[in-house]
């Protein structure tokens, strides 16, 4: 991997993981220094960004991480998961007796975490869930897309780890979504896909309203 390549991905994950949080200023300088790069790969990096539209340039100031509002948040898992329960369907028809197994596995796993109360690894095994279904659809428009959508809600998903209580119920979603697709029942997966869908989507904004009512001011990097 290129160095600006590094640098890119470097800096896309901390956004989109929250590591570096909505409404910090960030500038070409600082964030070389703090990777111990040159200038011009952080350079290169944040034009990328800013075509994602991840942040926003400020004139003469660097650039601020966007921090999207409840609609925005809204908007997008509403976009997510409409699209999700169209692949979901597809899942139903084509997902292998393997798929089922890995998403068996990943529900023990889940579940595992959550009697131990370790959450930091619940928003990967969430992704893992997420992701097998985009694959067993059998589209690749439908995965990129998928992919794509997954990867913008990310910094929020990491929100859910702050409640164990919230992850128990996302599991339950999950196995009811895995029994669907292991019935083949393809409207069966569509509710499940639905009912996950508004639940998380309510429990987010609740988390994002503390969150935010908490954060008097962020430290410029």
């Amino acid at each position: 991997m290129s160095l600006k390549e590094k640098v890119y991905k470097t800096l896309r994950y901390d956004i989109l993981t929250g590591k570096i949080p909505g409404g910090t200023r960030i500038t070409e300088s600082n964030i070389a220094n703090l990777l111990d790069v040159s200038r011009t790969p952080v350079r290169e990096a944040l034009q990328r960004l800013t075509q994602e539209r991840l942040i926003t340039p400020l004139p003469r100031a660097g650039y601020i991480i966007e921090d999207m509002s409840n609609d925005d948040i809204q908007d997008l898992f509403s976009a997510r998961f409409d699209i999700e329960v169209l692949v979901t369907r597809k899942a139903a028809q084509y997902i292998t007796d393997e798929e089922l197994e890995m998403m068996k596995e990943n529900l023990q796993k889940a579940k595992t975490c959550i009697n131990a109360n370790d959450l930091t690894r619940m928003t990967d095994l969430d992704i893992k869930f997420h992701t097998i279904i985009y694959t067993a659809s059998r589209s690749k428009t439908f995965y990129r897309i998928c992919r794509n959508l997954s990867d913008l809600t990310m910094k929020y998903r990491h929100g859910l780890n702050l409640r164990a209580d919230i992850w128990d119920e996302a599991i339950k979603n999950h196995v009811a979504i895995y029994e669907a697709l292991f019935d083949k029942d393809k409207d069966k997966a569509a509710r499940a896909v639905t009912l996950h869908s508004e639940q998380v989507k309510s429990q987010l904004l609740d988390i994002m309203k503390k969150v935010r009512s908490d954060s008097f001011f962020r430290d410029e990097i």
